[in-house]
């Protein structure tokens, strides 16, 4: 059986939960599940089909081996890792033409130089998903050149890691007023051209071959072409989930499965 979703990754405060929440609640031809994999929420809007806390917590994990919130989350996903029979009796449960949102952690050492969210997808992918990754950086991220860069270095150091067809969405544009300056930063082959800080440093020359460097190096890996991220426009969300469907094949052979047939005689 083939099944198909996202692994929602990004900082802290990056929308993710509520991409989720607006992707469960909307009418995208998709009936969506959302499996929360963050230990740390404190609240979660969308329905759950399967969490985490069922499993540990990382107020639990704190309390009991003293450890802070970063050496606490590691404990919790290495856990998650040794137990993932327990996974994948909740995954099972799962309809094959359900579509399942993966709204994960956002520290990002789980992304870099620890392998554990690496080990999680190909566990994911051998259990018969067909995921991407879609990394959220919200607005606050074009406040200068040096921020967005950054940004985009850690969203291209994320997709690496995964091994996954990669998308980089910009969340929270509906706050955005500047539109003029959304479309700059959404256009990264323009960006070394157009930026404000190349044109008034001092060390323009080093700081412009600098910045080229990395524009290039990320635009090569698809990582630099944002798509945008608006929850008062679905055309916006529609956009995104077909460049996304496209990447993983979602609906090509899909047929009906029993379970939804199932549950429905149950109910009636």
């Amino acid at each position: 059986m083939l099944y198909y979703g996202q692994l929602v990754i990004g900082p802290a405060g990056s929308g993710k939960t509520s991409y989720c929440n607006i992707l469960q609640e909307g009418s995208f031809k998709r009936n969506i599940q959302v499996v929360n994999l963050d230990p740390a929420a404190d609240y979660i809007p969308y329905k759950c089909a399967i969490d985490i806390r069922e499993l540990i917590c990382l107020s639990d994990v704190m309390e009991e081996f003293e450890y802070g919130p970063n050496g606490g989350l590691v404990y919790c996903m290495e856990y998650l890792l040794q137990n993932w029979d327990w996974m994948q009796d909740q995954l099972n449960n799962i309809a094959q033409d359900d579509y399942v949102l993966f709204d994960c952690p956002g520290q990002i050492e789980l992304y870099s130089h620890i392998d554990m969210m690496r080990k999680l997808t190909q566990l994911l992918v051998n259990s018969g998903f067909s995921i991407s990754s879609v990394y959220l950086v919200d607005i606050n991220f074009l406040e200068d050149d040096a921020k967005f860069l950054s940004g985009l270095l850690m969203a291209l150091s994320a997709s690496m890691t995964l091994e996954l067809p990669a998308f980089t969405v910009l969340s929270k544009c509906d706050l955005m007023k500047d539109k003029k300056k959304l479309k700059r930063y959404t256009k990264l082959h323009k960006f070394n051209e157009e930026s404000e800080y190349i044109n008034q440093d001092e060390f323009s020359k080093t700081y412009k071959s600098f910045t080229s460097g990395i524009s290039e190096l990320v635009t090569s890996f698809g990582v630099g072409r944002l798509l945008c991220l608006d929850t008062t426009d679905d055309e916006s969300i529609d956009n995104i989930l077909g460049e996304i469907d496209y990447a993983i094949q979602f609906g090509d052979n899909l047929e009906p499965d029993d379970k939804l047939y199932d549950q429905a005689e149950q109910q009636l």
